[in-house]
């Protein structure tokens, strides 16, 4: 027995045919919101230059782009950045340029555009000056 399809439902099976080998090569997560909040995204951290850098190079990025993120939906500066820990979680770094301590945001983490903002970076107070209130 032959199966006929009328053309409408013909292009829809060839469309889901020649679709079936891009499904395959989708991640197998979903993405994982940490955070939400309503700041504007820039002020989840210091934004560090030479690992911004890194980032459009390839060489400090998220293991898995988007799996972990945080969300912004803030009135300004909304946004959904990527997450990585200095620990190594989530995190792909060659170089070694991560510390243990800070978590590192990423804005356009695949691109050549890519910036890193870090939070939990401890900054050294100048000799003499007083201590934050």
């Amino acid at each position: 027995m032959m199966v006929v399809l009328k053309a409408p439902l013909r292009v829809a099976a060839l469309a889901i045919l020649v679709g079936l080998p891009t499904i395959g090569a989708a991640p197998a997560w979903a993405t994982e919101t940490v955070i939400t909040s309503r700041s504007p995204y820039w002020k989840v951290g210091v934004r560090d230059k030479a690992l911004s850098t890194a980032c459009a190079m390839g060489r400090f990025n998220e293991r898995e782009p988007g799996r972990y993120t945080v969300r912004f939906f803030g009135k300004e500066g909304g946004l959904v950045l990527g997450i990585a820990k200095g620990t190594g979680f989530n995190l792909r770094d060659p170089d070694k340029r991560a510390k243990q301590n800070e978590d590192y945001f990423f804005r356009n983490s695949t691109s050549t555009d890519c910036e890193v903002f870090v939070g939990g970076r401890l900054t050294q107070r100048p000799k003499g000056a007083p201590a934050p209130k």
